[in-house]
This record gives structure tokens, C-alpha cells and sequence, in this order.
């Protein structure tokens, strides 16, 4: 007995992706299998609804046994089974892998006589004893066939056209209720996404609520008026900084060419209104860096305020301009401070420059005068010596060294205002011959004297170092200097004084170092104050004849002077102040004061350089 095939109309409306029964055409194979996963079904525990129609096929054919099959790609999996306990064997024993791709319903009389199936372990005894065995196929609506509805029984029977019929039936409600389970799984799929997916969304929802919050508070907190714009120039951040600013809300419907006009935005004058184009936040979304712009806002209801303003253009990921935002800072009070600060300034240089004036004034007239007096009194005791007799001549030589010690203070006053007052024209000079004028100016007060002068860390021994420095200035500072060396020498050595000049980093120095007298060390920080002198005249010997205080002996110099107006070395600190340098008065080695002077402009050698120098 043969096996038989019962075909139906049915049958011919499945898709033809078989290339015949047991054999699947090249590459349905995967497809078919793929299907078979699709439906999550291998290894699942048995159904209720697809036991219930196992066991109708059973007793619509009248046997004993009935199973689902599915073909693996290496295994027949038995999904339901009824009349025995199922199980899982490999697919090259299986029955219905043997009629794979066939869309009709197999009927096997005899198993074992039909050279097809009678070699199968279930029909030769080593699985079972089947004789009897139908099979309907199951097959997706894409034509994929996955198995087979068995029925079948250890005695030969056959099937009438009827119940193959309604065997077919009971293989399509089997796959409908595995469409139903894949559907069910699928839906169960689709909400577990939907739901992780509104997680998801309510998480970035409360992360975008967390961060919006975070930077309204911090755009709140901070004292920086922030705005921003969309692409169009809509208004979409306005922080209460900058809403108090403006003095308004701001109001996304307004045209960004209204900006300027309705929060009253003018130019850094405080007059000229702001064109449209001339906006900040329009300059930034038009694609300038805006770095420092300084504007001024003046709400209707409120005064001014002048702000700096910074800001750029906003881009997406993909290089798109998306908006602008500009960053505006209070500048109010600090321009008013500077503004203080440069009036007061002001009215201190008139000060100075009235002091100045008036001391120039002052000691002009009033030296004259003194001349005269000067003049007589030296005459009274040229003509009339004998006449006054010794207490005569003793009051008139105190009185004459009295106008002259005005006359000295006179000319160190005057000295002092030409210090500050008179014009500054910084030039390479040769300090060299500087010095040589100086040693002139002080005539036989220098002659017995030794006066060095000697060049430190210079290039180019042999030329005369040039420094960037006012010439007459420097030459006033160098006649005070070495003045005050040579008026307050040692009495027990040989005066020696040694003008140094040296580079530095940054500048160059200029050092006065004598073997005189020395500075006490508790006066040596009031030495440059105006108008300072010591209570004992003894205890500052080497305060200066304008300078300083008082020092030395009560002896008028070989002018009449007298030592310790305070004035000459404030004088000194003035120059070097001038040339933005600094002055320090130490000790030097052995004995004697060291007056050292920085200036911030390096020295040079080459005298080529002095055109580099002179607009350096």
C-alpha cells in the first residue's frame, strides 16, 4: 500500500516555494526557518486551545494519537501531543520532514511498505511501531511551510475524502491560533516597548524639567542680564537681570528690527539711538563675534544703565544658525567711579600744576629780594667791618648766613617744581657725559674728590652706554646725587664716589655708591620724604643740602647753604618716578650710602640704536 496525496482547490491558493515534497527550493530554507523562529514557538510549554484541536484530529480520523510537529533546521519539535508522551527527535527520523513542501494532505496507509517512510525509526520499532499515518500541513500565510497535523495508529487504515477535508480545516486552525500566540507575543513586544518608551520619555521629560529649572535658577542667580533669540530674532530668554535692565518683559511677537526702539538701546554716548542692525543680539545672530560692545539702555521709567555686551550665534548639530545670545554686564557704577576717579585725578594735576606755579612764583619773588638782602649785607660787612665792631660783624654774618640758607631753599624748591612740572622728552643719553657736566657743575667741591664712573653686564666695552631717559631730568638726579656725596664725605678717608650703570632685566639701574657718612638705618625710609629731617642734626649725616634730614654740621657750604631742607632727595624720587622707575637708599659695604635707581627701559650700547630708542 501506497501513500496518497488528497488534493484540494485550497491548496493551489498557497504561494509555490517548494521545490517539492521534502525538498525546499534552493534559499526557501532560510526564509522558512526564519519564519519558524518568527513565531517563538520551539520549546514552549504546551497550549490548552492547541491540545483541545490535537485531540479532535485524533478522534476525526478514530485513532489513538495525534501530534503538532515542527520542523527545525536539525530537530522535529512535537508542540502538542495526544496518545503518547511527546518529544523531540533529530529531523532525518522524522515523517513529516519527509513530505516537507508538499501543500496536500499525505495519507499513509501502510508505513511500512511505502519505501518513503518504511526506513523511519517511528515506523521500524526503534521509536515506535507507527503503520498508520496522516499528515496535514502547516503552512504561514507567506506559504512558508513549518510542519505537519499527524494523526496515526499502529494498525493500517485510511481516511475518507471528508476527513482529510476536515483534517486540512483543523491544520488551518492550528496555524490560526499560532498567528493568534505570535500576534499576542507581538503585542506584548510593541506595549513592553511602548511602556520602556514612556519611561524613557518620562525620564528625558524630567531630565529637560530638572535642567530647565537648574538654568532658570542659575539665569536668575546670576548678576548678568542674558538675552537670546530664535532664528528669526524672536525673543525666547530675557533673565530678571535683564528684564530689570531693560525696564520690560520681553515680548517674542515683536519684530527684532523693534528691539532698539522699545528697550530705548543707544550707542556708548548715551545719545545716538541704535539702529536695528546695530543691535548686539542682531550682530550676533548675523554671525559677528561680539566681544565688549558697550551700549547704554535707558528705560522710560528708569535711569541709564551702561552695559558691555558679549555674544555669538547659536548653531545646531549640523551647522545651522538656530538663534543668538548676548550676555550684558553692569558696567553703571564702574564708569561712574572712573569718571570720579578721572575728575579727581583732574583736579589733582591743577593742584599740582597751581602748587607748582605758585611755588615757581613764590620763589622767584622771592628771591630777588634776598638777592638784594644777600647783596647788602655782604657790602655792610665788606665797607663797614670795623664799624660794627665784633658784635656787629657776628650778627650781620648771622643774619647774611640766614638769607642764604633761604636762598638755598628757594633754589631747591624751584628745583623740585621743574622736577614735576617741566616737559618730559625720554632720548637715548650718554650717561658718561652726563656725569662729565655734573663734576663741572660742582667745581672745587669735587676737586679733591675721586669720581668713578664704571659700566656693569654691557656689551661692547670701549663706547659710551646710551639709557632711554629726559636728559635734563637725569642730569638733575645725578647732580643731587653725587652733590649729596661729595657734601657729606667721610672726615676720616678719602672722599671716593662711583656712578654705576648696569643692565637689568626689563630696564637698566643707575647706582650712586660713596664712602661718606652713611644713613642711619632707622631714617633711611624717611630719607625721600618732603620736608623731613632728624632731631639730632647729628644723626643723619648724609642728608643732602635740600634733602633729607637734617644732617651733619651747622656749617654753610662754600654758597652759604646749609644743610637739611628735606627737598633734594624727593626731588630724586620724583625723576626716577617719572621715568616709572623706583629709587632705594641701602648702605654700601664698608661704609657709606648707596642710592640706587631702576628705570623700566633696558640700556643700550650701539649709538645706532638712539632713533629705535627715542620711539621705542
Amino acid at each position: 500500500m501506497t501513500s496518497t496525496r488528497q488534493h484540494t482547490p485550497a491548496a493551489d491558493r498557497v504561494p509555490r516555494l517548494l521545490a517539492g515534497p521534502g525538498t525546499p527550493a534552493p534559499g526557501v530554507e532560510v526564509l522558512r526557518l526564519a519564519a519558524l523562529h518568527g513565531y517563538d514557538l520551539l520549546d514552549t510549554p504546551a497550549d490548552p486551545e492547541l491540545d483541545a484541536v490535537v485531540r479532535i484530529a485524533a478522534a476525526l480520523a478514530g485513532v489513538p494519537t495525534a501530534t503538532v510537529n515542527l520542523i527545525d533546521s536539525q530537530r522535529q519539535c512535537q508542540l502538542s501531543a495526544v496518545g503518547f508522551v511527546g518529544g523531540d527527535c533529530a529531523r532525518s527520523e522524522s515523517l513529516c520532514a519527509r513530505n516537507l513542501g508538499d501543500p496536500d494532505v499525505v495519507v499513509v496507509p501502510d508505513a511500512r511498505t511505502d519505501a518513503r517512510y518504511g526506513d523511519s525509526a517511528w515506523v521500524d520499532g526503534r521509536l515506535a511501531e507507527v503503520v498508520f499515518y496522516a499528515s496535514a500541513p502547516l503552512i504561514t500565510p507567506d506559504g512558508h511551510h513549518l510542519g505537519g497535523l499527524c494523526v496515526f495508529d499502529s494498525t493500517p487504515r485510511t481516511l475518507t475524502p471528508e476527513q482529510v477535508e476536515r483534517l486540512r480545516d483543523l491544520a488551518g486552525v492550528v496555524m490560526a491560533l499560532l498567528e493568534r500566540r505570535r500576534r499576542h507575543r507581538d503585542q506584548a513586544h510593541l506595549v513592553a516597548e511602548v511602556e520602556e518608551q514612556r519611561h524613557l520619555l518620562q525620564h528625558t521629560l524630567t531630565e529637560l524639567e530638572t535642567r530647565e529649572e537648574f538654568t532658570a535658577a542659575l539665569l536668575d542667580s546670576v548678576g548678568v542680564a542674558v538675552v537670546a533669540c530664535d532664528a528669526r530674532g524672536s525673543l525666547t530668554v530675557f533673565n530678571p537681570t535683564a528684564r530689570r535692565i531693560h525696564g520690560l518683559a520681553p515680548d517674542p511677537r515683536m519684530p527684532s528690527t523693534e528691539h532698539a526702539r522699545a528697550y530705548g538701546l543707544h550707542a556708548a554716548d548715551g545719545r545716538t539711538p541704535l539702529a536695528a542692525a546695530d543691535v548686539p543680539l542682531a550682530r550676533a545672530l548675523a554671525g559677528e563675534d561680539v566681544r565688549g560692545v558697550e551700549i547704554v539702555i535707558a528705560p522710560r521709567d528708569a535711569d541709564p544703565v551702561r552695559v558691555t555686551c558679549t555674544g555669538r550665534a547659536l548653531h545646531d548639530e549640523a551647522g545651522a544658525v538656530i538663534g543668538a545670545v548676548v550676555a550684558m554686564q553692569d558696567i553703571t557704577a564702574d564708569r561712574a567711579r572712573i569718571h570720579a576717579l578721572e575728575e579727581a585725578g583732574e583736579r589733582l594735576r591743577r593742584s599740582n600744576d597751581d602748587l607748582a606755579n605758585l611755588a615757581a612764583v613764590a620763589s622767584h619773588d622771592l628771591a630777588a629780594p634776598l638777592t638784594s638782602v644777600i647783596g647788602y649785607l655782604e657790602l655792610v660787612l665788606d665797607v663797614h667791618a670795623e664799624a660794627l665792631g665784633a658784635q656787629g660783624a657776628a650778627w650781620t654774618g648771622t643774619a647774611l648766613r640766614a638769607a642764604r640758607r633761604m636762598q638755598g631753599l628757594i633754589e631747591a624748591v624751584l628745583e623740585h617744581a621743574r622736577a614735576d612740572s617741566t616737559g618730559f622728552a625720554a632720548r637715548p643719553v650718554a650717561v658718561r657725559d652726563v656725569l662729565s657736566h655734573v663734576v663741572e657743575d660742582l667745581g672745587a667741591a669735587a676737586g679733591a674728590v675721586e669720581i668713578a664712573y664704571t659700566e656693569t653686564g654691557l656689551d661692547g666695552a670701549g663706547t659710551a652706554a646710551h639709557v632711554r631717559a629726559d636728559p635734563v631730568l637725569l642730569r638733575q638726579l645725578l647732580q643731587n646725587l653725587v652733590g649729596n656725596s661729595v657734601r657729606y664725605r667721610h672726615p676720616g678717608r678719602p672722599c671716593r664716589v662711583e656712578v654705576r650703570v648696569a643692565d637689568r632685566p626689563g630696564g637698566w639701574e643707575l647706582a650712586v655708591v660713596d664712602n661718606g657718612r652713611g644713613i642711619d638705618p632707622a631714617h633711611r625710609h624717611r630719607v625721600f620724604g618732603m620736608f623731613t629731617s632728624a632731631a639730632d642734626p647729628a644723626a643723619d649725616p648724609c642728608a643732602d643740602p635740600s634733602a633729607g634730614p637734617t644732617a651733619g654740621p651747622s656749617t654753610d657750604d662754600a654758597r652759604g647753604r646749609r644743610a637739611g631742607h628735606g627737598i633734594g632727595l624727593a626731588t630724586c624720587q620724583r625723576i626716577v618716578e617719572r621715568h616709572g622707575g623706583r629709587i632705594v637708599a641701602e648702605p654700601t659695604p664698608g661704609g657709606g650710602a648707596t642710592l640706587r635707581a631702576t628705570f623700566p627701559v633696558a640700556a643700550a650700547r650701539d649709538p645706532g640704536l638712539r632713533e629705535r630708542l627715542s620711539t621705542g
